[in-house]
């Protein structure tokens, strides 16, 4: 999730966000991109030779947008 371009990363951020991203990218290996607790001076092209895995064909909150929501 480093590479979340919409998101808060390991600021915050919104579970709905990582479901958009989800279905406008991929997602990669942790092996190939490790989950890292700070993440400046960490750019998207340093995780682009990583394999594509999976992607998200459809996101959405459950109980409504932003009302108590559930990943």
């Amino acid at each position: 999730m480093t590479c979340n371009y919409l998101n808060e990363g390991c600021e915050g951020g919104w579970a709905i966000l990582n479901g958009f991203y989800g279905e406008n990218a991929h997602f990669v290996s942790e092996k190939c991109a490790p989950y890292k607790e700070k993440t400046k001076k960490q750019h998207c092209s340093n995780y682009e030779h990583c394999e594509p895995l999976a992607k998200i064909e459809k996101s959405y909150y459950i109980n409504g947008y932003n009302f108590k929501p559930s990943v």
